[in-house]
């Protein structure tokens, strides 16, 4: 027993340095059958009119597919990358490929998923930025099929904004960059 302890406290420290380092944009992935919470209270903006207002509910889609991607990544021990495509840049793709298989080399995944809540797109031209209200609460880091309990950094249980910015491209609208929570304008008190 004190041996098992003694893997999961190097388990744990290790995570709490790789989740630090991710902070700001973590993930899942994985081999989770349900849906990410979106709180049913995703949409565009109320003022947007025809063009803008389907490329709002068009961003709003692609956000929550992205998380969907994100789940099934980060829950499954050996994710396929690829689906991602068609929703990321190729350099986002790079970024979250690199986090994917530092979280994986240490012999890490997760269960459950984030809650995703309160979507919302704006565009500018061939630019937009989704935000949304997010917690990690519930979506549990696992090593060997156990919960390892306390390595998921405060900020990313509470709920707090997560900002991404978007491209219009050739194949559509795809996410290019994470931004730091307080590039955000959205309120998530």
């Amino acid at each position: 027993m004190r041996e098992k302890r003694i893997r999961r406290a190097g388990l744990a420290a290790g995570l709490a340095l790789t989740l630090a380092t991710v902070a700001g944009c973590s993930s899942d992935g994985g081999d989770n059958d349900e849906p990410i919470d979106t709180g049913d209270q995703s949409s565009a903006s109320p003022d947007a009119e025809g063009g803008e207002a389907e490329d709002e509910a068009a961003l709003v889609a692609l956000y929550e597919a992205y998380w969907d991607a994100r789940v099934e990544l980060e829950n499954s021990e050996a994710g396929d990358i690829q689906v991602l495509d068609g929703i990321v840049t190729p350099e986002m793709l790079e970024r979250e490929l690199s986090r994917i298989r530092d979280f994986q080399s240490n012999g890490l995944s997760r269960q459950g998923g984030p809650t995703i809540e309160n979507i919302t797109a704006t565009v500018n031209g061939d630019t937009a930025r989704v935000e949304s209200c997010k917690s990690e609460e519930g979506w549990d880091v696992v090593a060997g099929g156990e919960v390892i309990p306390g390595v998921i950094p405060a900020e990313l249980i509470e709920v707090h904004r997560h900002v991404v910015t978007v491209e219009k491209a050739d194949e559509g609208w795809l996410i290019n960059e994470t931004l730091p929570e307080e590039d955000g304008t959205l309120s998530c008190s």
